[in-house]
């Protein structure tokens, strides 16, 4: 049996609730860890890309791009005017 690389825990979960790779890189969206998470393959490190904007519900990269969506008028989360939103961010090689 081969141990997973990553693993979102039990209780203290980070809900990922969408993902797209990208140039050896795993890129979640996590709800409750209120980030989008990079996980680089080949080093076995992760940090967070994104944060302080909430719940983030699903990823998308396309065109040297990431694609993102907040989540926070579902009724979990703390939303706030103008909430929620898709957001563009260029991914630096």
């Amino acid at each position: 049996m081969v141990s997973p690389l990553f693993t979102s825990g039990d209780a203290d979960t980070w809900a990922p609730s969408g993902m797209d790779y990208y140039d050896g890189k795993l890129y979640v969206a996590a709800l409750r860890g209120s980030a989008v998470l990079e996980f680089d393959l080949e080093t076995d490190e992760q940090r967070e890309v994104i944060s302080g904007l909430g719940r983030i519900r699903d990823v998308l990269i396309e065109d040297n791009y990431l694609y993102f969506i907040s989540n926070n008028t579902d009724g979990r989360g703390n939303p706030e005017e103008n909430d929620d939103k898709l957001y563009r961010i260029s991914i630096q090689n």
